[in-house]
């Protein structure tokens, strides 16, 4: 925020600069057109204008500098649109056999695209710094060119290319200012590409970009849930919460779970439901049900569901709270229809729900709700098999126990 601040500010001090030297450039039109009454302002400019060019082709040097700082600019314009864009894109991974390994090419994409986005800032800012200081002299060049001619041509405003010697003053006071705010914009830029000081989108109060991978229990997860090794040891030999060890990666058991009778989805409660997502939601990021049901319990963090008021049942909110930081998230949403479940993540926002559709583009029509944002990557699902696959593993219980329910969500 205080970056975007400081941005912000520099930016509205290089427009009032750009405008107070436009009303100044006006200010030397008027001046013309008292002598040039037969010309119109744009013929005046024009003419100046030409007339200033003429001066850096005149002078080889110097018009090689001007060549240089455009190229510059243009150069550092092009890496700052290339780092900007790399910030705001949504992170994209190749589409792999499971959640697990998703969430680390996730992480490694995100990684790549860090160092992009600084790589790219920082270059960009340095060519713009070279300009700026190419343009500092140029700006002192022409200024000193333009007194020596108006001294040298005594002719005053009759003179198409005289300029009021307060009025050229003041342009080349606020040429050097536009300069100057110029520099510590990019001074300060390349810092932040330099030691990464660029907040995440994630962060910013807009609405994030969707992406489409759960986000991954090392990498969005604050604190992580204290687990007890040898615990879990002793659990798995004692059978009480026994680790499967057949699959590699639990989310392919899920996906070919056979579908349950039609009855068991109808018998479901509240908390069933919850927590048959929940631990899908974590199936998904490569987590045994025995682990799950260890995130449930953790006394570091709270997990709760949240129903959603007018939404019939179509739609669970999931989050998490931290004691210790007293620091609550949401994680994902869960949208229910008929035996259809699909997952939306939520990204760990820290923002008060006032209207989950609003908040979270999801277009309502009477009853009939449909979000506008991409599942998380293979979250469709037939409830029937979330049941086939979870309701009699003996970690269940646990976990349903461990999630609480919270206040209810306004839709």
């Amino acid at each position: 925020m205080a970056l975007y601040l400081f941005l912000s500010l520099l930016i509205i001090v290089l427009l009032i600069l750009t405008l107070l030297q436009y009303l100044n450039t006006n200010r030397i039109v008027d001046q013309q057109l008292t002598q040039h009454k037969m010309m119109f302002p744009n013929q005046i400019r024009r003419a100046r204008s030409v007339y200033m060019r003429g001066i850096f082709r005149a002078n080889h040097r110097q018009r090689n500098l001007r060549t240089t700082a455009i190229v510059s600019d243009i150069l550092a314009a092009i890496c700052l649109v290339n780092a900007v864009v790399v910030h705001f894109q949504p992170d994209s991974t190749v589409s792999l056999g499971n959640s697990l390994l998703r969430g680390q090419a996730l992480h490694v994409s995100s990684q790549l695209n860090t160092t992009i986005q600084n790589t790219s800032l920082l270059i960009g800012m340095l060519l713009a710094l070279v300009s700026r200081v190419v343009w500092l002299y140029l700006s002192r060049w022409r200024y000193q060119k333009l007194v020596k001619a108006d001294s040298e041509h005594a002719s005053g405003p009759t003179d198409l290319f005289w300029t009021p010697a307060a009025l050229l003053r003041n342009q080349y006071h606020l040429q050097l200012g536009i300069q100057a705010v110029l520099i510590v914009g990019a001074i300060f830029l390349a810092l932040t590409g330099l030691f990464d000081w660029l907040p995440t989108p994630n962060n910013a109060t807009s609405q994030p970009q969707s992406q489409s991978v759960p986000t991954s229990p090392s990498s969005s997860r604050t604190s992580a849930p204290s687990v007890n090794t040898e615990s879990n040891t002793s659990n798995a030999s004692s059978g009480s919460t026994p680790q499967t060890t057949q699959p590699t990666y639990p989310i392919d058991d899920m996906k070919k779970a056979p579908l349950a009778p039609a009855a068991a989805l109808a018998n479901l409660t509240d908390a069933d439901r919850a927590a048959l997502l929940f631990t899908m939601y974590w199936t998904m990021n490569g987590l045994q049900t025995y682990q799950v049901a260890e995130y449930a319990n953790s006394t570091d963090e709270t997990y709760s569901y949240h129903l959603v008021s007018g939404a019939s049942g179509q739609l669970i909110v999931f989050s998490e709270t931290i004691p210790s930081v007293n620091q609550s998230d949401y994680m994902f949403y869960a949208f229910i229809q008929g035996e259809t479940v699909k997952l939306y993540n939520m990204y760990q926002s820290k923002q008060a729900i006032t209207s989950l559709a609003s908040q979270y583009n999801l277009t309502v029509t009477g009853t009939s709700i449909t979000p506008n944002m991409p599942e998380i990557q293979d979250s469709n699902i037939n409830m029937r098999q979330l049941i086939s696959a979870f309701l009699t593993d003996p970690a269940f219980a646990k976990i349903k126990s461990g999630l609480t329910q919270g206040a209810a969500v306004p839709l």
